[in-house]
């Protein structure tokens, strides 16, 4: 029996190059593509999903911060606010705001804060910078100080470019406050250092002008030895034993200054008496002076018998020489000097005026501090200083302004024994309320 044959494979057409594959596996590789690009599909969708959920979540955080900002942040274009946060729309109800420059309010006042947003994008575009700008302003009443920072923004690069400016004003009031409470300890320790080299000084020159006053002192009771002549100048010698006395009780004072002791209890003291012994000290000084300038000076003085009170004799009568002298160069013209003192609720109250120029408004808050003049190398910046220190150390007050009419006034203001003191005085020597600006500049010591 002869083997069994296979039999011939299945003819194919004669274009064939292949047989053709069975359906079945056909349909096993479609179903793995199809799965596979299912998996890539459902793989970008998570991607997807994950990226949604990120820029959500960015965006919920940069708009919970906006609206919860303390800043307030506006963009701005060709003029028009195209978003703001509500802190922006609650600043608009402040105002009116000014420029700040160096500290000093400057410009024209902006009604809102959208006019201040245009006057920062002006501002912006002449500088030229492509950074940030910064500009302070600060509300007419001076209450609250915004720190304005602008910059440019660009806007739809690809479909339509165009410039806007992105605003952010920041209220720093709190800062500044701080930084003038820095500028002020700063100088008040800078004041320090100057008193201090200032005793270190005047303890020496007080040492030598005390000699020199002994000396002075020696001769005058000498002179009173001779009692032709003393009866002669009655007047004169005890006028000049009065100014060497007092010579000598400043000099004590400015050694105590300088040695940093206790000031001396004070005593009850008669103004009228002190007042009438400062004219007559004064009174050859200004009435020469007058007459070299060929000028008319006339000293008026209505200070009848007051209540006593506390002080030091020697002191006061500095304080009111100085005023006195200080009203003499206050008057390039003629005119009238008028000391009045009266008492008004328990106070003793004594008024210096004259006829001068008056005091600059800018100077009637600096007039009382230490090294403050207007006459350059011929002041010394201290009688009006040292003037409030004796008023302080009485317990009353000393203040400035201008008269209406014409020149200045100093009130001088004391407590009676038993009554409550309550300074006028600010605590910053020199803050008084002026009435009307003066006519021209005054000097003062």
């Amino acid at each position: 029996m002869s083997p069994r044959r296979r039999p011939p494979p299945p003819a194919t057409s004669p274009g064939a190059k292949h047989p053709a594959e069975p359906p079945t596996r056909m349909r096993a590789e479609l179903l793995r593509k199809y799965q596979e690009l299912l998996s890539k599909h459902e793989t970008l969708v998570h991607k997807l999903e994950l990226r949604s959920q990120e820029h959500i979540t960015t965006y919920r955080l940069s708009n919970w911060a906006l609206e919860t900002s303390a800043s307030a942040v506006a963009l701005l274009s060709d003029g028009v606010v195209l978003l703001a946060n509500p802190r922006w729309h609650a600043l608009t109800r402040s105002g009116p705001w000014l420029r700040l420059h160096q500290g000093q309010q400057q410009g024209p006042a902006r009604n809102t804060l959208r006019l201040v947003a245009e006057e920062a994008t002006h501002a912006l575009r002449a500088s030229g910078e492509r950074g940030p700008v910064v500009e302070r302003y600060q509300e007419q009443s001076g209450v609250r100080t915004l720190e304005v920072r602008t910059e440019r923004v660009g806007l739809n690069p690809r479909e339509r470019p165009r410039e806007a400016v992105l605003l952010l004003a920041h209220d720093i009031t709190a800062q500044v406050q701080a930084e003038q409470e820095l500028e002020k300890a700063r100088a008040t320790l800078s004041q320090q250092e100057h008193l201090r080299a200032l005793g270190e000084l005047a303890s020496g020159v007080a040492h030598d002008l005390n000699n020199t006053l002994n000396a002075m002192k020696l001769r005058l009771e000498l002179i009173e030895r001779d009692a032709e002549f003393a009866t002669r100048h009655r007047g004169h010698m005890d006028a000049m034993v009065r100014i060497v006395s007092d010579a000598h009780t400043r000099l004590r004072h400015l050694q105590d200054f300088a040695r940093q002791r206790p000031e001396h209890a004070g005593e009850q003291v008669q103004l009228a008496d002190v007042i009438r012994e400062a004219v007559e000290i004064a009174r050859s000084d200004l009435e020469h002076q007058a007459k070299r300038h060929g000028l008319s000076l006339r000293i008026e003085v209505d200070v009848p018998l007051l209540p006593p009170v506390s002080g030091v004799a020697a002191d006061l009568r500095y304080v009111f020489i100085n005023l006195l002298l200080n009203a003499r160069d206050a008057m390039p013209d003629s005119g009238v000097i008028r000391v009045r003192g009266t008492e008004v609720g328990g106070k003793v109250v004594v008024t210096v005026e004259d006829e001068g120029t008056g005091i600059p408004p800018e100077n009637l808050h600096s007039i009382f501090r230490p090294f403050f003049t207007t006459k350059g190398s011929q002041g010394t910046g201290l009688g009006l200083s040292m003037a409030y220190g004796v008023m302080a150390r009485a317990g009353g007050s000393i203040t400035a302004a201008n008269r209406p009419e014409r020149g200045a006034v100093f009130t001088l203001t004391f407590p009676l024994q038993g009554t409550p003191s309550a300074p006028d005085a600010p605590s910053d020597p020199g803050v008084s309320k002026g009435r009307r600006p003066p006519r021209a500049a005054q000097k003062r010591r």
